[in-house]
């Protein structure tokens, strides 16, 4: 089995996502998309097994980034299309899935959502959610955009600021808003790349490491359980 992680920003990797993937037997490809000397690989949807678009400070609210985002809204719209494909998409990344499926992507209305809160976990028999007890999961927040739920789409998280954060597609496609795979280093990178944008939401605590580990426990399984449905 083969992934393609696609990062739009260099230190916005897949955190815990990149184990998981390697326990259960995948090869792994990246590619950066920030760097616009690379070019995605055509027919990208036919090598891989699984995409997962990570985040970014990129918008898709609107027209102007068209041009840069093509390239993923139609593998995105591929990989859902051929069957045994399956693509997740994370904080930018949801957005993009969202667009795809005909979702309206704007600015939120209530701010910057920015921080550890907790999502609510709105179906507890969905597959995503096998083997987790809790009715939330800890989860971290850095964004401002948010977007409709698709049709045909099943609404699986939200958080009490933003209602979106989380859906599924018939299985082939998960987006979430929120942040479930960051590692304890990757928020620490992001105090400092995203000090300015995590100020405007109130700034974080000097330590996190409780936060993040209550966030890893269940993160982990709901990846874990996201990668095994067939």
């Amino acid at each position: 089995m083969r992934s393609l992680l696609i990062r739009f920003k260099d230190c916005e990797g897949p955190g815990i996502i990149e184990s998981i993937l390697r326990q259960k037997g995948y090869r792994i490809t990246y590619h950066n998309a920030y760097d616009t000397r690379i070019h995605l690989v055509p027919e990208a949807h036919l090598m891989f097994d699984l995409v997962v678009l990570l985040g970014g400070p990129q918008s898709v609210v609107g027209n102007l980034n068209d041009d840069f985002f093509a390239p993923y809204y139609e593998l995105t719209e591929n990989m859902i299309e051929t069957t045994g494909r399956k693509v997740i998409g994370i904080c930018l990344g949801s957005q993009i899935i969202a667009r795809v499926l005909g979702a309206v992507v704007s600015k939120g209305d209530k701010g910057p959502e920015v921080g550890f809160s907790p999502v609510q976990i709105l179906n507890p028999k969905s597959p995503v959610f096998q083997s987790i007890s809790e009715q939330t999961l800890h989860a971290f927040h850095l964004h401002e955009d948010t977007f409709t739920l698709p049709n045909g789409a099943e609404h699986l998280l939200k958080s009490e600021k933003y209602e979106m954060q989380m859906f599924s597609y018939k299985n082939k496609a998960f987006a979430i808003q929120a942040h479930l795979e960051p590692t304890l280093g990757m928020l620490e990178v992001w105090r400092t790349v995203h000090k300015d944008f995590i100020a405007q939401g109130g700034g974080l605590p000097k330590d996190i490491k409780d936060d993040h580990l209550k966030m890893t426990t269940n993160g982990s399984l709901l990846f874990q359980n996201i990668i095994g449905i067939k």
